[in-house]
């Protein structure tokens, strides 16, 4: 019996940390540049990266940083 399945898939909304690192990547700065820009540590924006820090003042800054503040706001609350 071929059974398929009738569960609707939800489209994939990448994480916060996804959206900053993809916003990096595609403006071609490395960790050391969004550090200086932001004044946080490489640790810090690594950590937003890996969604380990969830401080919405360094989310804040640093999206807004990276021209992404738009995608992300409705997230922070």
């Amino acid at each position: 019996m071929n059974m398929t399945s009738t569960v609707a898939k939800s489209p994939v909304v990448p994480s916060i940390g996804a959206v900053l690192a993809e916003a990096r990547q595609t403006r071609g700065y490395s960790l050391d540049n969004v550090a200086e820009t932001t004044g946080l540590t490489v640790a810090e924006v690594t950590a937003l990266e890996k969604n380990a820090d969830f401080d919405a003042s360094r989310i804040r800054r640093t999206a807004a940083a990276l021209g992404v503040l738009d995608k992300i706001r409705t997230r922070l609350g």
